[in-house]
């Protein structure tokens, strides 16, 4: 009997998921699509569909087919979900809080932001590690005994490589991402089970965009340009599509009202400036929506 062929590694890595995405598409010149903006130069880019936006290539390039496995067990309930709020019953999403907590877990985790703290974090060890004079020497004199290495550069430089290429070759395999992500992921999963889970609707004349780090953390001093970690958080807030937003608190807590902008006077508006505020790249919208002026604003970038 022949073995089946191995699946393809998938090249492309959705950091925020296609069946979300399509919650903001719209019709835009006979077509249907999701706008974008550019969060650095306010950069419009035309409606395209959700399968291409919101991904990298090889995001994960270790276990890659794995992961977007278990994203699919992850966003596979949310089908439902989203039948629900499209027929206007938020209330029955309480039925399906688990498949919601879990959905804004995976994007907790699974994020540009989450991939910028592990690059920092690595970086940091690298400036770290090639600073240490002292760890370098003491290495150093144990390789070489006898030798007065102390102004020894290329020598004691050596030291630092030495220590770093196991480090860097762990790092080029993308192993250590693929687990920093896959751990988030089960820590917040395990944390918004405890959570209370209520459904923001959109006022009248108003909706929802979405940034690329969509599950937006709100620290308790309500600055909505830095995601906190869980444990700071007051809430985490995810729009599930132009007309609801998700807000997961903690049991014990009331649920928040807030704004987390001081110059806002409305929620919805507060959100969807939160999630400008935490995107890394770009914001998605409904085409049509307008909210190419509401980021443009929020960012103090020029009209077109």
């Amino acid at each position: 009997m022949m073995n089946k062929a191995a699946r393809p590694v998938p090249k492309r890595h959705h950091y925020v998921s296609q069946i979300l995405l399509r919650q903001f598409r719209g019709m835009a010149n006979g077509k249907e699509g999701i706008s974008q903006i550019e969060v650095v130069d306010g950069r419009i880019i035309d409606p395209k569909p959700s399968r291409s936006m919101g991904f990298e290539w090889h995001m994960f390039r270790h276990k890659g087919d794995l992961m977007e496995e278990l994203w699919q067990e992850v966003e596979g309930p949310m089908g439902d979900v989203f039948r629900i709020l499209a027929e206007g019953k938020p209330e029955d999403v309480q039925l399906q809080k688990t498949a919601v907590t879990d959905f804004i877990a995976l994007h907790f985790a699974r994020s540009l932001e989450t991939k910028r703290i592990h690059r920092d974090s690595y970086e940091r060890i690298e400036r770290q590690t090639r600073a240490n004079r002292e760890m370098q020497l003491k290495l150093a004199n144990l390789r070489y005994p006898m030798l007065n290495l102390e102004f020894a550069t290329s020598v004691l430089d050596s030291m630092s490589e030495t220590v770093l290429e196991p480090i860097q070759a762990q790092e080029s395999s993308g192993a250590p991402l693929q687990e920093f992500v896959e751990s988030a992921f089960a820590r917040t999963r395990k944390q918004l089970s405890k959570y209370s889970l209520s459904l923001r609707p959109a006022t009248t004349g108003t909706e929802y965009l979405l940034g690329d780090c969509p599950a937006i953390g709100v620290d308790r001093g309500m600055n909505p340009r830095r995601r906190p970690p869980l444990s700071e958080a007051k809430v985490l807030i995810m729009p599930l599509s132009t007309q609801y937003a998700a807000v997961v608190y903690p049991r014990s807590a009331e649920d928040p009202a807030f704004s987390v902008d001081a110059s806002d006077h409305g929620e919805i508006r507060a959100i969807n400036h939160g999630q400008i505020a935490q995107s890394q790249k770009r914001v998605f919208y409904r085409p049509g929506s307008g909210h190419e002026t509401t980021v443009r604003n929020y960012l103090e970038l020029e009209q077109v």
